[in-house]
């Protein structure tokens, strides 16, 4: 490890390297090995404080945002990669098999509310599939997307446990601390079925799901106001919108301009301020509520069950905190914003579900956590009762 001077007498200050001055502290780079074989190294550690003791010795604390333990495996042990996620949780373990090999999502024990809740892993096989160790990465990607929207939390790895070529490696990244899971469509004891989705898109529409990433991060978000949770429910939706293969327009560029022209010329002939002239060109581009009232029609999402004029209640209200700041004071039955939360959220999710492909239930917020029955958003009891008849 290689540091610049340090001076004692500035002991209790940060540390500050020689070159950087506004930087408070050092990266560096560290490696080294254990007495019982583990090495050890990183390229991210950053002092953070440093003192001397009685002694001529300079002792420092440091962080690192990124470290790799590594040591030898047995070597008849198959390729693995293991990620342990936070907030993510099964009431017991799913195994697939799948082209890349055994995949397996399993939960821990109740844990603190920061220590990693489950484990996706997937093993390769006798018979390796060649370039597995990148596809192992996508894969496992692809997959913790889907559960991400499924439990409410964007799944990222806390560490990573890996073998490959004959070598054990720990990854650890250090991360903030994960929220708790917001009206999540789907618990600890129904995830079989989305588990089951999220393994078969990687193969069956892997673009669908990266095209919705964005959205799926716009509704896993941390926020700290209710605010933030209906602007965030809408912006996923608007992510949506935007990669989806729905104009932006009603006419084409060219066909519009002779249109504008002449209602400019009415404007000006009705002594309209000048300025009401560049206004025009908004004519011509759809309405947000326009786009998405024909993105539920082409995809016959099923919205009968939300109440009649939703969608202009969570517009109006979306629209009023971006401008104000806050929560519209609107009359009954306007009035609740946790109401425009959910069926903001409601619509998202089931554009989702359908975006995957999914057939199954989903735990539904908008009948006060019941689960429904997709695409038909039937009530599950109500389909087990016509199932026993």
């Amino acid at each position: 490890m290689s540091l610049d001077d340090i001076r004692p007498g500035r002991a209790g200050a940060p540390f500050h390297p020689q070159g950087e001055p506004l930087q408070p502290q050092a990266t560096c780079s560290l490696e080294g090995r254990s007495a019982d074989g583990w090495r050890f190294a990183t390229e991210a550690l950053y002092v953070t404080s440093w003192r001397r003791p009685p002694d001529d010795r300079v002792e420092l604390g440091a962080d690192a945002s990124l470290a790799a333990f590594s040591r030898d495996a047995p070597p008849d042990h198959q390729d693995v990669r293991a990620w342990y996620v936070r907030k993510l949780e099964t009431i017991h373990g799913i195994e697939r098999q799948t082209r890349l090999g055994r995949l397996v999502f399993t939960g821990h024990a109740e844990r603190p509310s920061q220590a990693p809740s489950a484990v996706i892993a997937i093993h390769a096989g006798a018979q390796e599939v060649p370039g597995w160790w990148d596809e192992s990465e996508r894969f496992l990607t692809h997959i913790s997307r889907v559960l991400s929207f499924a439990c409410g939390v964007y799944v990222l790895p806390i560490y990573e446990l890996s073998v490959r070529h004959g070598v054990k490696t720990l990854r650890v990244v250090r991360r903030g601390p994960s929220p708790a899971p917001y009206m999540p469509p789907f618990d600890m004891l129904f995830m079989n079925q989305i588990f089951a989705r999220a393994v078969d898109t990687f193969d069956d529409c892997p673009a669908a799901i990266e095209q919705l990433e964005p959205a799926i991060r716009w509704m896993t978000a941390a926020v700290a106001y209710e605010e933030s949770r209906l602007i965030n429910a809408m912006s996923a939706l608007e992510s949506i919108l935007a990669r989806s293969d729905l104009p932006d327009l009603f006419m084409d560029r060219d066909a519009f301009l002779d249109l504008r022209g002449r209602v400019r010329r009415f404007l000006r002939a009705e002594g309209a301020p000048s300025r009401m002239g560049g206004k025009a060109d908004e004519l011509n581009r759809r309405s947000f509520r326009d786009k998405v009232e024909d993105l539920i029609a082409t995809r016959a999402i099923v919205t009968s069950d939300l109440p009649d004029g939703w969608l202009r209640a969570v517009t109006n209200a979306r629209n009023v905190i971006v401008h104000t700041g806050v929560a519209p004071d609107l009359p009954a039955p306007d009035a609740r914003l946790l109401d425009h939360i959910v069926w903001a959220r409601e619509i998202v999710t089931r554009i989702v579900l359908d975006a995957i492909g999914f057939t199954g239930q989903y735990q539904s917020w908008l009948h006060r956590s019941d689960y429904l029955s997709f695409p038909g958003c039937r009530p599950m009891a109500e389909v087990a009762a016509q199932g026993t008849a």
